[in-house]
């Protein structure tokens, strides 16, 4: 998942209107797998098919992680980097979600109901009591919503730049707005310095050019180290900016309320990995506020990280990952 700027000011606009639209686009479509990795379809109980591939090695319950990408709308590649240093100790789930990339699907069945459906569905697929959870970004909020409606089939959650849970107690609205507006300006100010760096602040620009002045832009709003642009893989054409709105319209305000009480009342282990420099939380004025509150949840901050926090700390990143997912007993 990511955040656009040059080329889509509109996700700017939706960001500030409470990161609605978070996106994220990685340049596959017949994909290079991972070595060892296997490609599937999983056929939802409506009928839709849903693009999952798996890989890595799981030696005991718990060892399986079902991956969920951020977006909405996004796709799963763009997190390879993220969990393949983790492929000798776990084995991962990863799926397109419903109207994604790999999965299209009707937009009358687009909603977070219904994604929640098929991740119960892939669950009883893989023939998996309880589920570990490794989401990212938006995905953050399936995984809340999954936890609220089958507490029963979860065995944790480790979160990766997720969003802050609806219903927090905690935390000043006006304050959270200045912050925004405080993380827009940052990452815009550091777009236009890298892109002058770059010798691509001219008007005639090849399109190879502006392609790379578009990745800068997309890497100023998502990680801390922006000179790293060219590992934020991209394309515009990956990434379904429809399936927000579709999910808004469609999903009942009732299901996305308070996931803070829903991450209250639980007793299943919540693991937040987050930097200093998130979209999610710049500045992190809201999560080491939630973590301190609720017992389940611990949080490991990271310095001069952004969104895509594996491309500007990846050694403290894969450490982190690791205490998040490790299995809890039997």
């Amino acid at each position: 998942m990511g955040l656009q700027f040059s080329m889509q000011p509109q996700i700017i606009r939706t960001w500030c209107a409470l990161i609605f639209v978070l996106s994220f686009a990685s340049p596959v479509t017949g994909q290079h797998l991972p070595d060892g990795a296997e490609d599937w379809y999983l056929e939802a109980s409506d009928g839709v098919d849903l693009y999952v591939v798996e890989f890595g090695a799981a030696a005991a319950p718990g060892d399986t992680v079902v991956v969920l990408h951020g977006g909405w709308g996004a796709e799963h590649s763009y997190l390879w980097p993220a969990i393949i240093p983790l492929a000798d100790r776990y084995h991962f789930v990863l799926y397109d979600q419903r109207g994604s990339l790999r999965s299209p699907a009707p937009d009358s069945t687009i909603s977070l109901q219904r994604f929640v459906s098929d991740l119960e569905d892939l669950r009883r697929e893989l023939g998996q009591e309880r589920l570990t959870i490794f989401a990212h970004s938006m995905g953050s909020r399936l995984a809340y919503t999954y936890l609220r409606k089958h507490p029963e089939h979860v065995r944790r959650l480790a979160l990766a730049g997720p969003l802050v849970p609806t219903g927090s107690p905690l935390g000043d609205k006006r304050k959270m707005r200045k912050v925004r507006k405080q993380f827009v300006q940052w990452a815009k100010k550091r777009e236009k310095a890298e892109i002058t760096e770059e010798g691509l602040d001219r008007d005639s620009l090849s399109d190879r050019e502006k392609t790379a002045r578009w990745r800068i832009g997309f890497a100023a709003g998502n990680i801390y180290h922006v000179e790293r642009w060219h590992q934020m893989e991209g394309g515009r054409a990956f990434y379904n900016g429809d399936i927000a709105e579709l999910i808004n319209q469609n999903t009942p305000d009732s299901l996305r309320a308070n996931q803070f009480e829903t991450l209250r009342t639980s007793e299943v282990p919540v693991r937040v990995i987050i930097g200093d420099h998130d979209l999610a939380d710049f500045g992190l004025v809201s999560w080491p506020a939630v973590a301190d509150t609720l017992e389940n949840v611990e949080i490991t901050t990271l310095e001069k990280a952004g969104h895509n926090a594996w491309i500007d700390r990846p050694g403290k990143f894969r450490d982190a990952i690791r205490r998040a997912l490790h299995a809890s007993e039997e």
